[in-house]
């Protein structure tokens, strides 16, 4: 176990580490780091509790940044 997740140790929670892919208009004209703060903030009680949200890996996007990424994999494949 990693020094980091000895709190977690004795916890009912076996899933701490989380990869979150959020797309959303919400986001228009925000930086990532302003788009991160807000998906955090809503998540604050999770974060905090013991066996909660221990990692969290944020991909957020608008619709249109979605949809022009959708195009790019397509065209590079």
């Amino acid at each position: 176990m990693h020094s980091h997740h000895k709190a977690m140790e004795g916890s009912t929670s076996k899933e701490t580490h989380f990869r979150v892919v959020i797309t959303s208009d919400a986001f228009k004209a925000k930086s990532q780091p302003a788009r991160h703060r807000m998906v955090y903030t809503l998540l604050k009680d999770e974060m905090a509790q013991e066996g909660g949200i221990h990692a969290l890996q944020l991909r957020t996007r608008t619709i249109d940044e979605d949809a022009r990424q959708a195009t790019e994999d397509v065209t590079s494949a």
